[in-house]
């Protein structure tokens, strides 16, 4: 019944999202997370823990990839680390799952405990992390230019105006 709920909210979320797009103005995601919660009270109190729990998830995986543990001082010191601006981690997340790195679960490992295949792993998962980003700015970026190329740099029209403007323009 909780996966069934939880698709429940799921939709709930896409709907909000879709209105919210199709409204046309810019939101944020408290907006969203309010919409829901206004739409389906009774739902959100039904998944209440479950979501609480995924928050508190996300809150320890912030802590944990934010925290330091040795300054740049005790790296270079104890390692002979000599970079400048060298960031030594706390924790490093080494996934679970070597097939799902990015979507799947993590665990932490301390890294004065991490071996170097613990080191490589975090290392592919960020590589992939990287590469995926590159992926989305490459897509942004190329809208961006289409969008441009139609409307000019400095205009305040929308993609979807671009995009009318450019259907208009085209050979019948």
């Amino acid at each position: 019944m909780a996966s069934t709920k939880r698709t429940e909210l799921m939709d709930a979320i896409r709907a909000t999202v879709a209105d919210l797009c199709q409204a046309g103005a810019r939101f944020l995601n408290k907006d969203v997370v309010d919409t829901v919660i206004g739409r389906n009270p009774d739902l959100f109190n039904e998944l209440g823990a479950q979501l609480a729990r995924e928050k508190l998830f996300d809150l320890t995986r912030r802590v944990m990839k934010t925290s330091a543990e040795l300054t740049e001082a005790d790296a270079q010191l104890e390692l002979g680390l000599d970079l400048a601006g060298f960031e030594m981690p706390n924790m490093i997340a080494v996934p679970v799952d070597s097939s799902n790195p990015l979507n799947g679960d993590c665990e932490w490992v301390p890294v004065l405990s991490a071996t170097v295949a613990d080191l490589d792993a975090n290392l592919r998962m960020l590589d992939l992390q990287i590469a995926a980003d590159q992926r989305k700015r490459r897509s942004v970026f190329a809208l961006r230019q289409r969008v441009v190329a139609v409307i000019g740099e400095d205009s305040e029209l929308t993609v979807a105006q671009a995009a009318a403007l450019a259907r208009e323009m085209q050979p019948a």
